[in-house]
C-alpha cells in the first residue's frame, strides 16, 4: 500500500496500510456529503408531487370526488415536462388515509388512462 493517494476528495494518507486521523475524517465527511446529496435528490419527486397537491387544493380540487379537467390541449406554454399535445388531461389527488379505500371508475371507451401512485 502506498503512503499517499491523490483522490477527488484530497490526499489520503496511510501508515503501514492504516489511514491517519485526517484521512478517516475526510472519508467520513465525504460519506456524509454523499448521503445528504442522495437524500436531497431522492426527495425531489416528493416535493414535486406535494407542490402539485397544494396547487390542486388552491384551485378547489380538495376532495377525492373533485377532479381537474383541462379545458384545452397542452402546448409549448404548458408546465408539463412531456405533455402530449393530443391528450385530454384529467387529474386528481387521492388521500387514502383520509378517504379510505377508493374506487375509480373510468367509462368504457374513454381511452387509455394512467393511474400514478406517486
Amino acid at each position: 500500500t502506498k503512503d499517499e493517494y491523490d483522490t477527488g476528495i484530497g490526499k489520503l494518507r496511510f501508515f503501514d496500510g492504516l489511514p491517519d486521523e485526517a484521512t478517516i475524517q475526510k472519508v467520513y465527511d465525504n460519506l456524509d456529503r454523499s448521503r445528504a446529496m442522495h437524500a436531497f435528490l431522492d426527495m425531489i419527486p416528493l416535493a414535486s408531487v406535494e407542490a402539485m397537491r397544494a396547487g390542486f387544493v388552491e384551485i378547489g380540487c380538495d376532495a377525492c370526488h373533485k377532479v381537474i379537467l383541462f379545458g384545452d390541449l397542452v402546448d409549448s406554454h404548458s408546465l408539463f415536462l412531456t405533455g402530449n399535445t393530443d391528450t385530454v388531461y384529467v387529474a386528481s389527488i387521492l388521500n387514502l388515509g383520509e378517504d379510505g379505500p377508493t374506487v375509480i371508475e373510468v367509462p368504457g371507451g374513454a381511452g387509455p388512462g394512467t393511474v400514478n401512485d406517486a
